[in-house]
């Protein structure tokens, strides 16, 4: 019998439950792909992609100093993607915090990311190269894999697993 826990981390990293089931966990954030390269700031590039230093703590100060830096508005001085800039520093922050805590849950829940691309939504003004509903349908097929096959720590861009967010 295969069952699913529907987790939903909040942009405030809090978890909270939506439906449970008993039995197998996963989890999938949708996240929109930033590529790497854009975040201009060396040492937040080497922070974002080492594995065994990354803390929450650092996830949230990261958080923190952009939000600090957009209040006095010095932010673009500091190596911050330039386009959409809060959405993809959102999505770094999410993608990363998925990461720890695929980590800290192994074994009991399965924590992966998954990026649908550019999708004919209300955000994209109806632009896209695919519809919500494809991309949906490739969502819950990565979440519904069965346990044995079901990885945790991944990004999947559509539905092949990539390395890392490249965010």
């Amino acid at each position: 019998q295969s069952s699913l826990v529907v987790v939903y981390v909040t942009a405030t990293g809090h978890v909270q439950e939506d439906a449970v089931l008993a039995g197998q966990f996963s989890e999938i954030n949708c996240c929109v792909l930033i590529f790497l390269q854009k975040v201009r700031d060396p040492s937040l590039r080497i922070m974002l992609l080492d594995e065994g230093r990354l803390t929450e703590q650092e996830v949230e100060a990261m958080a923190s100093r952009f939000l600090a830096q957009v209040k006095d508005g010095t932010w673009q001085d500091h190596g911050w993607p330039a386009v959409w800039t809060d959405y993809a520093v959102s999505k770094l922050a999410l993608n990363a915090y998925s990461r720890l805590l695929a980590a800290r849950l192994r074994g009991a829940v399965a924590v992966n990311c998954f990026c649908p691309g550019f999708t004919r939504t209300d955000m994209t003004r109806g632009w896209g190269k695919r519809t919500a509903e494809e991309a949906g349908r490739v969502a819950a097929g990565l979440a519904l894999l069965p346990p044995a096959d079901l990885p945790t720590g991944k990004f999947f861009k559509w539905s092949t697993p990539q390395l890392y967010s490249k965010l």
